[in-house]
This record gives structure tokens, sequence and C-alpha cells, in this order.
């Protein structure tokens, strides 16, 4: 992604075959629509007790021909050229305290490199990838240990696992409650199948294009936050059916371990997902509610949580098919 203004970010197509930036944008501006026609949802607590769950707003798709071009590219590197792009809100990143407390913590390199790291323009972008489904093994982070050997350290999407999260004494439930709300919006009510989305911590706004009522403030570790939603290039229509529920699945555990699961190794991870899964079933089942004609709607909630646990190791990591298994 290149910055292309102080409030705005422009992401180029990258040309992957199973990834396209004009169905992002499609979805993208789907998505923002849903919000806007969610008041009722928002009116009947259905999120309205929730924390804040941000998007992106959206502000242009570009083809290659499109004249703004000639006002982005003098921005860009020298070698770039016109194509398709999308652009959009850019996500303010965490502050330089937060990446002070991530080197300090989690980087094993000698204390003289510690400043150049935080200082590092490339790292000024600071966004956290909670992984609440992914326990570092052996992995002490009170102390010494867990902390990364890497010569260097990029804060760029920086991927937080649970036990670093206890470690800083962030709010684990809270964020799996708000990622619980996220994944039943874009189930039930934008009704695509998430896949690939991605989540990360980032300073807040509230306001339009926001799930919630308040920004995550129960450490001083990050200050007041959110959790954002980005990344919609590889999503597709849902349908409301048992074969729509067995994509969502398969999609749900190929991401990058964001969710609480049920394939769980510890107490503390276990009460995660009994965390997500009881918000989960509690927001989709009021979302189900406010649908027009959503009787034969109304076990998908179920059938989905159900599924996840049926399908334990089943899946890889990989770009799903679009067939449903």
């Amino acid at each position: 992604m290149d910055q292309c203004e102080s409030a705005l970010v422009l992401k180029r197509a990258d040309g992957l075959p199973d990834r396209s930036i004009e169905n992002e944008a499609n979805t993208h501006k789907h998505i923002l629509s849903c919000i806007e026609a969610s008041g009722d949802l928002h009116g009947s607590n259905a999120f309205g007790s929730s924390f804040y769950v941000n998007i992106p707003s959206h502000t242009a798709f570009l083809n290659p021909g499109a004249p703004t071009w000639g006002d982005i590219l003098p921005r860009l590197p020298a070698d770039s050229n016109p194509c398709q792009a999308l652009v959009s809100e850019r996500i303010l990143p965490l502050p330089r305290a937060v990446r002070k407390l991530i080197v300090e913590r989690f980087w094993n390199g000698p204390a003289d490199k510690m400043d150049s790291i935080i200082d590092d323009k490339r790292n000024e972008h600071c966004l956290i990838r909670p992984y609440l489904g992914r326990r570092r093994t052996g992995a002490n982070s009170t102390g010494g240990h867990g902390r990364s050997m890497l010569r260097s350290i990029s804060l760029r999407n920086y991927p937080l696992h649970i036990d670093q999260m206890e470690a800083l004494g962030l709010p684990t439930h809270e964020y799996a409650s708000a990622m619980a709300d996220a994944l039943a919006f874009l189930l039930w009510v934008a009704e695509i199948d998430a896949c690939d989305v991605e989540y990360v911590l980032a300073r807040p706004r509230s306001g339009n294009a926001s799930l919630g009522t308040h920004c995550f403030t129960g450490s001083s570790s990050l200050g007041p936050h959110a959790l954002w939603v980005l990344d919609f290039d590889c999503c597709k229509p849902l349908p409301m059916t048992r074969e729509g529920v067995h994509r969502a699945v398969e999609r749900f555990w190929r991401n990058d371990p964001f969710y609480p699961n049920p394939d769980t190794k510890c107490e503390e991870d276990e009460l995660l997902w009994e965390i997500f899964r009881g918000r989960f079933l509690d927001t989709s089942g009021k979302i189900m509610a406010s649908k027009e004609d959503s009787r034969d709607m109304l076990d998908l909630p179920e059938q989905f949580i159900k599924r996840i646990i049926k399908t334990i190791g089943m899946y890889s990591k990989r770009v799903p098919t679009d067939s449903p298994t």
C-alpha cells in the first residue's frame, strides 16, 4: 500500500489470479452500505453495547486510464505506473510509545539498535494483528524468553499472539467479543463469506463505518484503540444455506489465526473460545430476528458453530476453493 494523502491510502492490484481489487472495491462499498442501513441493529443493541469495529471509508476505485493518476503518480516511487487501484481511508497507526513497548518487550536484539528500529520510517505505520487463535508454544513473555531473535523487526501488521497479549495485559476477552460481532455482521448482514479478511488493532475512529459504541481502554499499554476490518479482495457472496455455512466455516479455518477456535490447548484459550462462541450466537440471533423472511435462516449461526467444532484439523491455511467441503 502507498500513502497518497495524509488521510488516504492507495492499494494497487497485485496481479494474483485469486485476488481482485475491483471485487474488493465493490465488496467494500457493499459492506459500508450495509453498515449505513443497519441503524435498527444498533438500536436493538445487537452491536450497541460492544466495542468499535471500524471499516475504512471508501474513496474511489481507479482504472489505469483514470485522470486522477496525473495527481497521484508524482507522489509514488519513480517506476510506478497507472493500474487498477483502490483509494480508501488510511487506518491511523498506533503511536511511538506502542512501537517502543513492542520492541523492548519482544525483540532480543542489541539495546543500542532499538531506537533506530522504533524510529524507522517503515515502522511508523504500526498496526497490530491480534492472533486470538494462536499461542506461541513454550513462550514465556513475562521474562526475556519468547523474544524474537531476528536481526530486525517489522512493526507493520505486527502479529501479536495470545500469550503476548496476556503479558501486556490487553483485553483479549473484549477483542473476542468485538471479533464475534464483526464476523456475525459480515456473514449475516453483508452476506459475504469473509474469505481472508484481516483484523488489526489501531487508533479508533468513531462515527461513520463503525459498529459498536466505544473503544478499548482496559489497558494503558496501547492507549485507546479499536478493531479494524480490511482486505475484502477474496470475499464472495454467501448463500444463506447449509452449503453457504460450510463455505464460511472453511474460510474461518483457512484465515490467519485471528479468531478464537475450539482447538484449544489450555483453559485460557477454551474460555476465549467460549466468549467468542457465545457472543457470536447472541449477536447472530439478534441479526436474524431483524431480517425479513428469516425463518429458514434462524439456525444457520448454530450450524456454523457446530460445523467449526466438527471440522477441527480438517483445513490447512491456504486460499480456499470455491466449492464447499
